[in-house]
């Protein structure tokens, strides 16, 4: 049996070292797993204006799906509000970073992206889905203030 909480501390630290390769940025998993109070997400910059509150989900099966249209309890739902919920607190803008089981990681985000063709829009949602590297790559994301 897979424990859910180190799959999930796997996927925080894949997708932080996804970031560190493709920004140059220090980032870290946030102590105790959003807990405190001042800080939300699952990955940050320490010592700097974060820009985007990070939430990392990674999953044996895809919750992107069709049930999006269908169910309102379908998880993708609710990563994305939980995702939001913790951008709200952090006063940062929300990104999902998710995976499941033999598939890329991909990245929901508010921002249309101007550059990737490659992407699709979950009206109900108001997020834009794409893979994460041609997001990193083509939108380039500010992260920082600095």
């Amino acid at each position: 049996m897979v424990d859910s909480r180190a799959k999930g501390a796997a996927g925080e630290r894949q997708v932080r070292d996804v970031l560190r390769s493709r920004t140059g940025l220090d980032w870290q998993r946030v102590p105790l797993s959003g807990a405190l109070e001042y800080m939300k997400g699952d990955l940050f910059i320490p010592n700097a204006h974060n820009n985007y509150c990070v939430e990392v989900k990674f999953y044996k099966d895809s919750h992107f799906n069709d049930k999006i249209l269908t169910n309102k309890t379908n998880e993708f739902i609710s990563w994305w509000e939980q995702t939001i919920s913790q951008a709200k607190k952090q006063g940062g803008k929300p990104v999902l970073f998710f995976k499941y089981n033999r598939s890329k990681i991909f990245a929901a985000t508010k921002d249309k992206p101007s550059v990737v063709n490659e992407y699709m829009y979950v009206n109900q949602l108001g997020c834009y889905v794409m893979e994460m590297t041609n997001w990193l790559v083509h939108e380039k994301p500010s992260f920082t203030n600095g």
